[in-house]
Parts: structure tokens; C-alpha cells; sequence
């Protein structure tokens, strides 16, 4: 190619690809005041989680916890939110969603403090880190069964799926900056003399005290109009009962499988190649939820080009290559690698997920469907995350077991994600004959 040509080419490829971009970021135009706003506000709590779930599989090992104690832990957690999620969704449909957004983010706040405050090896300390946990699980249903909900109104049917990308993107941004946050433990113990354990209470403390900041913007926020006209709270949506049921089964076994490595990815680091959490933290959960963050913003525009059920389907497929080969990887940054490929394919279908639920349910059983679909996620994600600590605590082939244990399920979910929903799209997708809600 000469040199004109070369000059040619790439005068013309340079507005072509502002256009592109531009045709890329209109999908982010128009966002309505108050949908911002409250993703705005999932910053502060998002970034308080990163924290928490990206450190907490270590800081209770490091200060002498066992890691099927350990594992326990996050199954109460779990279990708690999954059972409460039952409760709370048809409360929140009729009583109202944005006060169970706002006092979810505060009772979470006093959760991560306390792990925080209270040493684990003290004669009440484990009692204690039990009870915040259950705490913790509290506000993780009433965050759950009402923040969906939430911003499906206020985004509207038109942004709902661009929302819920945006959503996840400022999630997934704040979660890595949590993660980042691990990386200051490190200088803290060689620079200041402050041990791993200390620089963690340090940081429980000052990130609870910062996630109150999500809650008050949120309380500033209007409230739902739709509410349930009938005269007793409805626990499960009567309307959208078909919907659920399929959505739940395939949200099962993608639980079950995700529960035994996801949460435990950086004790699976730790057991194997010995990498602490100052380390795999800022790895496996900062640049991990970064890149997530950056390749979901390509989800709306895929959904709107192949179909919101084909765009599930894609990604949870590819991603599940690379979780079964996390476990023949030979060092650590090679699994780190190999793990934010997976993450980033797989989460992709997140908001693509979310979306397809709110605009499939009745308006005004989003809580409710919200309610069923979390507490049927997390109660099999919560008890499959005390069976892999208690496999990878084995090490020997035990320690790879989850993966191929998860491959298994997230294949099964899949295909039966793909024959339930092939043939549904979502309202605005202009479908003739989707599944009904009767």
C-alpha cells in the first residue's frame, strides 16, 4: 500500500469510528434523572462489598479461623438473605421498594464494621462474626428484592436494559475499587508496622463508615406508585408465576455451580500458590471487575443485535471454557488471567439477565419476582460455598474438584436456560408469541 493510500485510508477510517463510537454511547444518552441517580448511588455500596467479599475468605484464615469455619460463614450469610428474600419482595411490592434500598445499604454498613471491630479469636468473637453475618444477610435480601425493581421503573421499559448495563458497570467499578483498596495492606505491614490482620479492621471500619453515603442519596430519591392493590402482602407473583418458575430452575444450578469457586476464588489462590490477599486481591477482584465492567457496556447492543435470551446463552457458554481450565493453570498470574476471561464472559449476562426478568413479570410484581428468583439463587449458592471450602480444605485433586463440579452445573443450566426461553424475547423487542404470564 503507498503511502497516499495509507493517508487516504485512515482519514476516511477516523470519522468512521467516532460515528461508530457515537452509535455506541447513544445507547447511554437519555438516561432518566432519577435512574442515574440511584446508580450513581450503588458506587458507595458496591464498593464497600469489594472490600468485604474480596477479603474476607482471607482475613478470617489469617486470624486463625478454620476454612470450613470459614466457609460456614458465608453460608449463613447466604442462607439468611435467601430466606428473608421470601419475606421481603412481596412487603417491598406493597409497602414500598426505596426504604428497603436504603436501610439494606445501612444494616450492611454495620455488618462490615463490625468484622471490623470484633476479633474472631476472642471467647465471643466467632458467636459475634456469626450474628454480623446474619446481619449481613438481612441487608443483602433487602437490597436485593427492591433495588431491581427499583430501577426498572425508573429507567422505564425503553432504557430498562441499558440501565441494568450501566448498573452493572458502576458495580463492577466500585467492586474493583475495593479490591484495589487490598493492595494498601501490603506498604501498611513494611511501611507502618501495621499487621495484615490490623490493616484489615482498619479497612472494614472506614469502608462501612463511606457505604453510608449510598443510602443517603437514595433516601432523597421519590417512591414506587405501583404498589399491590390487594388487601394482603403477595409472597409470590401470581401473574408472572411461568416466568419465575423457568428463570429459578436455570438460576439454581448456575448457583450451585458458582457458589464453590467464585467466593472462594482467592483461597483457591492462597491453598495453591500461596498468594495472600494484597496480592490476589487487586488482581482477581479490582482489574477482574474492571474489565467486567468495560465488556458489559457491549451487552445492550449485542442484546438489541442477536436477542436478549441468545445473548445469555453466548456468554455463559464461552465463559465456562475458561472456568474449567483454571484449574491446569500452573502459576498465578496465568489463573488470574484465565479467571478475568471467564468473569468478564460470564457477567456479560447479568444485566441482559435482570432485564429479561423485569420486562417478562408484571410492573408491579418486580419485587416479588425479584424476592423468589435471589432467595432461589442464593440459598443453593450459599450452602455449595461451605461444600467447596470443604473440598478445597482436602487439597490433592480435591482442591479442582469445584471446578468440574461447576463446569457440570453451568452446563446443565445453560441448555436448560436455551429450551425454555429460545423462543421469548423481551416486549420491546417487537416478539410475536412470548411465553405468557398467566
Amino acid at each position: 500500500m503507498s503511502g497516499k493510500q495509507f493517508e487516504i485510508h485512515t482519514c476516511q477510517a477516523g470519522p468512521l469510528g467516532f460515528q461508530r463510537i457515537n452509535s455506541f454511547l447513544d445507547e447511554y444518552r437519555g438516561m432518566p434523572r432519577e435512574a442515574n441517580l440511584l446508580n450513581g448511588a450503588s458506587f458507595f455500596n458496591w464498593m464497600a462489598a469489594g472490600v468485604f467479599f474480596g477479603t474476607l475468605s482471607v482475613f478470617l484464615p489469617l486470624q486463625g479461623v478454620s476454612i470450613p469455619t470459614t466457609g460456614l460463614i458465608f453460608t449463613v450469610f447466604g442462607v439468611v438473605s435467601a430466606t428473608s428474600c421470601f419475606w421481603f419482595g412481596g412487603i417491598a411490592d406493597r409497602y414500598g421498594r426505596k426504604r428497603f434500598v436504603v436501610w439494606g445499604g445501612v444494616i450492611a454498613s454495620l455488618a462490615i464494621a463490625t468484622f471490623g471491630i470484633v476479633p474472631a479469636d476472642t471467647t465471643f468473637g466467632l458467636p459475634v462474626l456469626f450474628a454480623a453475618a446474619i446481619l449481613g444477610g438481612l441487608s443483602e435480601a433487602m437490597y436485593a428484592v427492591s433495588w431491581g425493581a427499583m430501577l426498572a421503573e425508573k429507567a422505564t421499559d425503553a432504557k430498562r436494559t441499558t440501565a441494568f448495563s450501566l448498573s452493572f458497570l458502576i458495580g463492577t467499578i466500585s467492586f474493583a475499587v475495593g479490591g484495589f483498596s487490598a493492595g494498601i495492606l501490603g506498604p501498611l505491614d513494611a511501611v507502618f508496622g501495621i499487621s495484615l490482620v490490623q490493616g484489615h479492621r482498619y479497612l472494614y471500619v472506614g469502608i462501612a463508615a463511606i457505604g453510608l453515603l449510598g443510602p443517603a442519596i437514595v433516601s432523597r430519591l421519590s417512591e414506587s406508585e405501583l404498589r399491590h392493590s390487594e388487601g394482603v402482602t403477595q409472597f409470590f407473583p401470581r401473574k408472572s408465576r411461568k416466568v419465575v418458575v423457568r428463570y429459578s430452575i436455570a438460576g439454581v444450578m448456575i448457583a450451585l455451580g458458582a457458589g464453590m469457586v467464585v467466593p472462594l476464588i482467592q483461597l483457591w489462590a492462597l491453598i495453591r500458590f500461596e498468594v495472600t490477599d494484597e496480592i490476589s486481591g487487586p488482581i482477581m477482584v479490582g482489574v477482574n471487575s474492571l474489565i467486567m465492567g468495560v465488556a458489559n457496556l457491549a451487552a445492550p447492543k449485542l442484546a438489541r443485535r442477536i436477542g436478549t435470551v441468545k445473548t445469555i446463552v453466548l456468554t455463559q457458554a464461552s465463559s465456562t471454557i475458561f472456568l474449567v481450565s483454571l484449574p491446569f493453570t500452573s502459576d498465578f498470574l496465568t489463573a488470574s488471567a484465565v479467571f478475568i476471561v471467564r468473569s468478564m464472559l460470564m457477567m456479560m449476562s447479568n444485566p441482559t439477565e435482570q432485564s429479561l426478568l423485569m420486562g417478562l413479570v408484571s410492573k408491579e410484581e418486580r419485587s416479588s419476582a425479584s424476592a423468589i428468583t435471589t432467595a432461589l439463587w442464593r440459598f443453593p449458592n450459599s450452602i455449595s460455598t461451605f461444600v467447596g471450602a470443604y473440598l478445597m480444605g482436602l487439597g490433592g485433586f480435591y482442591l479442582s474438584l469445584p471446578f468440574f463440579l461447576c463446569t457440570a452445573l453451568y452446563l446443565s443450566s445453560i441448555s436448560y436456560f436455551w429450551f425454555a426461553f429460545r423462543n421469548v424475547q423481551l416486549p420491546e423487542e417487537r416478539v410475536l408469541a412470548p411465553i405468557t404470564a398467566s
